[in-house]
């Protein structure tokens, strides 16, 4: 008995969850595949690579309280996507307007990466693994 395999998904709560959606595949290059109403809420789901994004929207019954206050929280605080060309992908992240809040840097690993701001504040790490 155990976990297998990658993670399954990730949920993230967005005030307008197709908008958010959509960043992530006009900025990470993911795609659309399902736009339903789930449990009281709209779920918006994003494939980007092998990776499951699920956007729902607020439900009623949620205590929300905006994340985009730019102070840490306990939880989780960031997640993370590895890239194949990392110098493209923030080339052309910054050509659309994207925000990068921690700039490109090495690891002792030799991995380069970089943290970038998503909607409602989501904060995220792109890296490229070394060869």
């Amino acid at each position: 008995m155990g976990i297998v395999g990658h993670y399954h998904h990730v949920h993230l709560i967005s005030a307008d969850p197709r908008a958010t959606a959509e960043w992530y595949v006009e900025f990470l290059g993911g795609e659309i595949f399902r736009d339903e109403e789930l449990r009281g809420a709209r779920n918006v789901r994003v494939m980007l690579g092998e990776c499951m994004l699920n956007v729902r929207g607020v439900r009623e019954t949620d205590n929300i309280e905006p994340s985009a206050t730019g102070k840490q929280r306990l939880g989780i605080d960031h997640f993370c996507f590895q890239v194949d060309d990392i110098d493209a992908l923030l080339e052309a992240f910054t050509a659309k307007g994207g925000e990068i809040s921690t700039p490109l840097f090495e690891l002792p690993s030799g991995n380069r990466a970089a943290f970038v701001t998503g909607p409602d504040g989501v904060d995220m790490e792109l890296i490229q693994v070394k060869a």
